[in-house]
């Protein structure tokens, strides 16, 4: 049933300047940088050839490693640590966009709730925003007001928990979602090795743990990011430090989640260190798309009606350590950030059969961590 739903058309809207631009996205990368002149970088991204056009520098923002965009407002938010403060709190950034030159100026900025902000999730329908934070292992939550701007703290939860690994001494939140009834979000925490579920209260802004309040995964297995299928009955989370893909169902009525796989991304034969990254379905939810920075590869699976997972693909990354990656608003493309080859590199994507293919445009960015398309309108 959901296959016939999801494989509806969703029409996009896009920033243009002029009809010759009709086919351009603005498309912008966070990086892990903290050299001075650094900060938010933006490109055109051409739709129709896979090109990306640079534009540079378009926000002096400390260490923005994670952007989010808004889903119908010219937006994009960004989290910032302060440099050379290690026990400082982070801050969560609404930035308006001049749609004719990408650019970007500060609407307004506020205390994220923790510290090592490194992950942002936004729920449209309830105006609220969602903040993993890795250093501190705490998840908080920020109102969004109409024109897109941050409010001041709404309610915040600790995560518990360690692991066996040396950088599970204590929890790290890495991922959050918000589930699609808009009653839960869900963190994937790297030091507990645990997926927390809090449930959120809109009409008395608590954020209260589940029950129960969270799964356990293998000790020392690290989860890192989360991603719901587009029905709602799922859940994918792939976890860093054994690089592992995990498909749960997903019952929003309890809150609960029960595994229904588990696949080792790397070859029986990889000798190097795991360390998986991203994870992201498409739009109709036949495929999910994760990125291997220890294989310095992305892969494709496909989702059949229960939830499990077949390898499709295996692909070089065209460039090292992809740490993170987005498809485009047409679902055409796909854009991986390449930590560890200062690059931004563009694939191809079979609609058909989820494949990737290289394609030959890239772009120079440092240390980039972080690919986001603007799909706000005017």
């Amino acid at each position: 049933m959901w296959r016939a739903v999801l494989l509806t058309i969703v029409l996009i809207s896009v920033f243009a300047a002029g009809p010759s631009r009709a086919a351009e996205q603005w498309v912008y990368f966070g990086n892990r940088s903290t050299e001075p002149g650094q900060g938010i970088v933006a490109a055109r991204f051409d739709t129709q050839s896979g090109r990306l056009t640079p534009v540079g520098v378009v926000a002096d923002v400390s260490r923005p490693t994670w952007l989010l965009a808004h889903p119908t407002l010219p937006v994009l938010y960004s989290v910032s640590e302060p440099v050379g403060d290690a026990q400082g709190e982070s801050s969560v950034i609404s930035l308006g966009v001049e749609k004719v030159t990408g650019k970007l100026s500060v609407l307004n900025k506020v205390a994220s709730g923790g510290g090592g902000a490194t992950h942002l999730t936004f729920d449209a329908d309830t105006k609220s925003m969602f903040v993993a934070h890795f250093r501190t292992g705490n998840v908080s939550w920020l109102p969004v007001a109409e024109d897109g701007r941050l409010g001041e703290l709404y309610a915040k939860q600790n995560n518990s928990g360690t692991g066996p690994h040396r950088r599970q001494t204590s929890p790290h939140a890495h991922g959050v979602v918000v589930d699609p009834s808009r009653r839960y979000v869900l963190c994937a925490d790297l030091g507990a090795d645990r997926v927390f579920v809090y449930r959120f209260d809109t009409a008395t802004h608590q954020l209260t743990p589940g029950t129960p309040p969270f799964v356990s995964l293998a000790p020392g297995s690290g989860p890192r990011h989360l991603a719901f299928h587009p029905s709602g009955e799922f859940v994918f989370l792939v976890t860093e430090l054994s690089a592992d893909l995990v498909s749960y169902r997903w019952d929003a009525k309890s809150g609960t989640l029960q595994q229904v796989q588990l696949l080792p991304l790397d070859e029986p034969s990889f000798t190097g260190t795991k360390n998986a990254a991203h994870i992201q379905t498409s739009r109709d939810g036949r495929f999910i798309y994760a990125s291997n920075r220890g294989a310095s590869s992305m892969q494709v699976y496909a989702v059949d009606e229960a939830g499990k997972l077949t390898e499709v693909q295996r692909i070089s990354a065209t460039g090292k350590t992809p740490w993170d990656f987005s498809l485009d608003p047409s679902g055409q493309w796909l854009l991986v950030a390449n930590t560890g080859s200062n690059s931004i590199n563009v694939f191809a994507v079979d609609p058909a059969s989820g494949k990737l293919t290289p394609g030959e445009a890239w772009l120079p960015v440092n240390q980039p961590s972080n690919v986001t398309f603007l799909s706000g309108a005017d």
